[in-house]
């Protein structure tokens, strides 16, 4: 991966962790754990989410580079993404935890990123997932990790605001 791709996808990547960061460490635990409706993830939910998720691509990541075109991928109902928002294990999270982990997300992205060549970037392979079928690797990259976080720093930021809503009414 070119030096100039690779600051750019961990600056937004550090970027989005700073701002979950901030968003925990400045906003009350009963606001972090309240969902705006039982159809939406709590903001512990929605870090809960994004710590999985980004260990989940990463190692698919690591993967792909030591057998390419390997299958790979999941969708919306693998067992690990559903876990990691469910309820009692939610209870069982700490804002320090979450804190921690989500920070551990930066030295695991920047390790699998510098192994990233540029002839990798185009590389395809079947995904179990038949939306993310015969992507690029670099679609893996930027989507499913860099741009998949910053689009969850969006819907942290709306849950915040609904949920202040709420009990301001």
């Amino acid at each position: 991966m070119t030096y100039a791709q690779f600051t750019t996808n961990i600056e937004q990547f550090e970027q989005s962790i700073a701002t979950f960061t901030q968003t925990f460490q400045s906003t009350p635990e009963a606001t972090l754990r309240q969902q705006p409706s039982p159809a939406e993830w709590s903001a512990f939910q929605i870090a809960s989410h994004v710590v999985e998720a980004v260990r989940f691509w990463v190692t698919d990541l690591e993967a792909l580079l030591v057998v390419p075109g390997a299958k790979w991928g999941r969708n919306h109902e693998h067992v690990r993404r559903l876990a990691a928002v469910e309820d009692n294990y939610i209870a069982s999270l700490t804002t320090d935890g979450l804190i921690a982990d989500l920070q551990a997300l930066i030295p695991l992205v920047k390790e699998a990123l510098v192994r990233v060549e540029d002839a990798d970037l185009e590389k395809t392979a079947p995904s179990y997932n038949a939306n993310f079928d015969g992507k690029p690797l670099s679609f893996l990259i930027d989507h499913l990790i860099i741009k998949h976080v910053a689009g969850h720093v969006g819907q942290l930021e709306r849950h915040i605001d609904k949920v202040k809503q709420l009990t301001n009414a």
